[in-house]
């Protein structure tokens, strides 16, 4: 029994007002949506209910070909979409679809059988060990000439990124109230409005002490500038991005690299994919199985010179004759 007819601009409206979603997933929600809607509108879709499966394709299509995109936005700003964006496009949709026919707004899903391509992810390369520790040097550098409040606080950032695999958002975020008295466990608030526990030791324990030392007093952010005032993402990553300028990195990637130089480092010294998978907070082993193979091939390229036939040919030329070779 479907419920009271409703425009496409109604139904997503309902959609994206959910109490569950978090503010970052409905952001997110609103946007792709709003193009859908905008789409279906100058391209005189039908109502609601006659949407076909063929309709979601084209937009998708549309999506994957066309460089400029939606008049809203500036054109300096447009390049061609990646398969990720594509297939989150399609994800979006999907959900939306998939609601409205659990909620009865609609008796047939145009989306149910919609197939999407795979995200196809570009890759990121962790940092190497020789760039965190530029890194760490410029801060402590820092600090012992006049730049020491932001010597101090760089290498607390830094280290925290390197020891906990934070996202940029989460420790962009931290507050005083969500750590541990001793300093020992860090409260992170991830994707999905997940609660998980981060254990902060040795070494990132030190700098974090040392940053709350000459920390400016007031408020419940954790960061904050040489004036006082809170840092938040954007300043995080202006912070980076001129650290690594000066130590002479290169690459992209950004804070994102240091989640993948924790984890990546993590499997090496033994850890297992499930611990690391509570410790990123990820609901499932899919994202951490990514990390795996890396570390994998990191084993077997470490180990092709041992083990390289060519170079075993001729470094066994006298072995090889005497067996028959």
């Amino acid at each position: 029994m479907v419920l009271a007819t409703q425009t496409l601009h109604q139904l997503i409206s309902r959609f994206v007002s959910r109490p569950n979603l978090s503010p970052r997933t409905r952001e997110f929600y609103s946007m792709v949506l709003r193009n859908f809607e905008w789409y279906a509108t100058q391209n005189h879709w039908p109502p609601l209910e006659d949407i076909t499966r063929e309709h979601i394709r084209d937009f998708l299509d549309y999506v994957a070909t066309e460089t400029y995109r939606w008049p809203q936005a500036p054109r300096s700003s447009y390049k061609r979409a990646a398969p990720a964006t594509i297939h989150h496009y399609g994800r979006v949709v999907k959900s939306f679809f998939n609601w409205a026919e659990e909620e009865e707004y609609i008796d047939h899903n145009p989306a149910r059988k919609l197939r999407l391509g795979p995200p196809r992810y570009k890759e990121v390369e962790p940092y190497s060990d020789d760039e965190v520790r530029a890194l760490l040097e410029l801060c402590e550098e820092d600090s012992r000439l006049r730049y020491r409040y932001l010597g101090i606080r760089n290498k607390a950032i830094i280290s925290l990124f390197v020891a906990t695999g934070l996202r940029l958002k989460e420790l962009a975020g931290i507050r005083l109230s969500q750590l541990d008295p001793r300093l020992r466990e860090l409260q992170v608030v991830g994707k999905g409005a997940r609660l998980r526990v981060v254990p902060i030791n040795g070494e990132a324990r030190k700098a974090l002490r040392a940053y709350l030392q000459v920390r400016p007093e007031g408020g419940d952010e954790l960061w904050k500038t040489e004036e006082g005032e809170p840092m938040g993402v954007r300043g995080v990553e202006i912070m980076l991005s001129r650290l690594l300028r000066r130590a002479g990195i290169k690459g992209r990637g950004g804070a994102h690299r240091f989640r993948h130089y924790f984890a990546t480092r993590y499997l090496e010294a033994g850890g297992d994919l499930n611990t690391l998978r509570l410790l990123l907070g990820h609901s499932t082993l899919a994202m951490v199985l990514k990390y795996s193979r890396f570390v994998d091939m990191r084993r077997a390229l470490a180990t092709h010179e041992q083990f390289s036939p060519l170079d075993r040919l001729y470094q066994g030329e006298t072995k090889g004759r005497r067996w028959g070779y």
